[in-house]
């Protein structure tokens, strides 16, 4: 992964991509002409004013900067961690034809299949601005069952988590479908990121997807507060979060909180969401942070505000320090996702006969971060890990066990010992010993490398005492901070007509606007003449969870512009 500051790179420019992206939907450009040309040039990181920025030229549109950190050593770190990218891609001409924006290497952690462009709330923030487009964009389940077609036709061979989304992907008519569909493919990880609305009005739904397939949900929810969350425009959104919450633990899942932070709006209120997670372990299984990324809805925010509401990876590590009762420590306790390759470069070798890879996660460190939390689900307590067990020592022994290739028996031996030598008792919680962290890790391994049908269920088999609770966040470019290096080893790659795309040039570098309107499947006009149009709850619209979704009783809503949101 190319690293270091300050290096050069290449980026977009914001009006040259938007304009290559404008001429195509004209008819003026075609697909081929986008892809080659997206509107790059040159960019520069450098530490500045106690800041990483990215500073690029275009000559046409002059000048642009943004912040990627405001923590230099923080930075730093996170790049010194970093494991690095998987296998190159092989057999990938037809997937993975992109042009700059290809990706180069990895399977992925998470395969995006957007079912919908639909979507039954009108957010602000949005990165696709749901509900704005002219046309409908639906997927049937002969083109979803190619998309898994594609998604195992070339190597490197992987688990991946495959994730249901739009628009709002319980909207789409084939969601149970598509699910069975991924199920009967050899695909186990099957998630869904969802406002909820659905999983809400009706625990029969929950219930329903469990059944076809699905084995965990992520739900978007940005506080804990109506207060925190009053963007979202749903009047009683925490009585639909937590209906939600408790109809898919009653299905048997588990729910990862999907969390947007945009600096001054929720960044004061991170510390309550870890605070709410641990306080309901029993439903939920961790956090993912998402910054706000400058696409969709905000694509055309003015600079200044860009500037105020920017929130880069380092500014949450420090913001989660200042809002935690528990000692939570940026510099010791924070990773950056790709350390996930070193334990699934361990179970590949511990499992040579494995017919797929382990799970392997390559984001680039300036995007993707993690830090590894205990949880005493009894006294409701939480510890950093590295508090007690040397967690980077451990990583670098891993890299150095599996590098020697010994064989499965000698390398799991020499990793149970790095785990012995690393682990301070002395550190550790009262009645919190190596062999309960070996249980634990135990079951870590198992969601990495781990197969077949009943794997859901077997990853959901730990109900001990103590829990290890992923807090993360993914950090994903928009054409401001777009650096191209980063993108090759994307983990999040969105599977579509067109391939598989980056979630950051799907989004952030134009692709969405290109396949969607290609591969529309009705105006929107043409949509509401033939089927209806869907509930949008907005203007603190309230959901009936007396009353279900689908009645025609709902009122329906009515979004005419932007403005209508103010």
């Amino acid at each position: 992964m190319k690293t270091g500051v300050p290096r050069r790179t290449l980026s977009l420019c914001p009006d040259c991509n938007l304009e290559a992206v404008e001429a195509f939907l004209r008819g003026e450009r075609d697909v081929a002409d986008f892809r080659d040309h997206p509107g790059m040039v040159e960019a520069e990181i450098i530490e500045e004013g106690s800041r990483i920025l990215m500073r690029k030229w275009c000559p046409r549109h002059g000048p642009f900067e943004d912040t990627l950190s405001n923590h230099p050593d923080f930075f730093r770190k996170m790049e010194g961690l970093a494991f690095g990218k998987d296998f190159e891609c092989v057999g990938d001409h037809h997937v993975h034809h992109h042009g700059p924006n290809s990706i180069r290497s990895g399977r992925g952690s998470h395969l995006i299949v957007d079912l919908t462009n639909r979507c039954n709330m009108m957010c602000s923030p949005c990165f696709m601005d749901a509900n704005a487009a002219s046309y409908v964009h639906e997927l049937s389940v002969e083109q979803v069952e190619t998309l898994f077609g594609n998604a195992a036709s070339f190597r490197p061979q992987r688990e991946i988590n495959v994730l249901f989304s739009g628009g709002e992907p319980t909207l789409s008519p084939i969601f149970l479908e598509a699910l069975r569909s991924a199920k009967s493919k050899g695909f186990h990880r099957l998630h869904v990121a969802t406002n909820g609305l659905r999983f809400a009005a009706s625990r029969d739904f929950a219930a329903q997807a469990k059944a076809a397939g699905l084995h965990a949900v992520y739900l978007q929810c940005d506080g804990v507060s109506d207060e925190k969350n009053k963007h979202r425009g749903l009047g009683n959104y925490m009585e639909v979060k937590l209906k939600a919450l408790d109809n898919i633990a009653a299905s048997g899942m588990r729910t990862t909180l999907q969390v947007t932070v945009v600096n001054g709006l929720n960044n004061d209120g991170v510390g309550e969401m870890v605070r709410f997670a641990v306080q309901n372990m029993d439903k939920i299984h961790g956090l993912l942070f998402q910054p706000v990324m400058f696409t969709g809805r905000d694509e055309n925010i003015p600079t200044e505000e860009r500037y105020a509401r920017r929130y880069p990876l380092s500014q949450l590590a420090y913001d989660l320090q200042e809002q935690s009762a528990f000692d939570w420590q940026p510099l010791r306790d924070w990773f950056p996702t790709s350390t996930y390759g070193i334990f699934a470069h361990l179970c590949d070798v511990l499992n040579p006969g494995a017919e797929v890879g382990s799970l392997f996660v390559d984001s680039h460190p300036d995007h993707g971060i993690f830090s590894p939390l205990l949880v005493d689900t009894q006294n409701k307590q939480v510890v950093p890990i590295p508090v007690f067990f040397n967690f980077a020592q451990f990583t670098r022994d891993l890299i150095e066990i599996t590098d020697s290739a010994r064989g499965p028996k000698v390398t799991k031996a020499l990793a149970a010992l790095s785990l012995f030598r690393n682990f301070d008792s002395r550190k550790a919680p009262t009645g919190f010993g190596p062999e309960q962290f070996r249980g634990l890790l135990d079951d870590c391994f198992y969601r990495v490398a781990g197969n077949g049908d009943d794997w859901s269920e077997k990853a959901y088999a730990h109900h001990g005492r103590w829990r290890i609770m992923a807090s993360g966040a993914m950090w994903f470019q928009d054409a401001f901070n777009y650096d191209f290096a980063a993108l090759t080893s994307s983990s999040t790659p969105v599977a579509t007509q067109e391939g598989e795309i980056s979630f950051c040039a799907y989004n952030g570098g134009g692709w969405r606007k290109v396949v969607e309107h290609q591969s529309q499947t009705a105006t929107l006009a043409q949509w509401y003449k033939t089927r209806g149009g869907q509930k949008i709850y907005a203007k603190g619209k309230k959901v009936d969870l007396e009353q279900p979704l689908d009645s025609p009783r709902a009122e329906l809503i009515h979004i005419g512009s932007k403005t209508d949101l103010e």
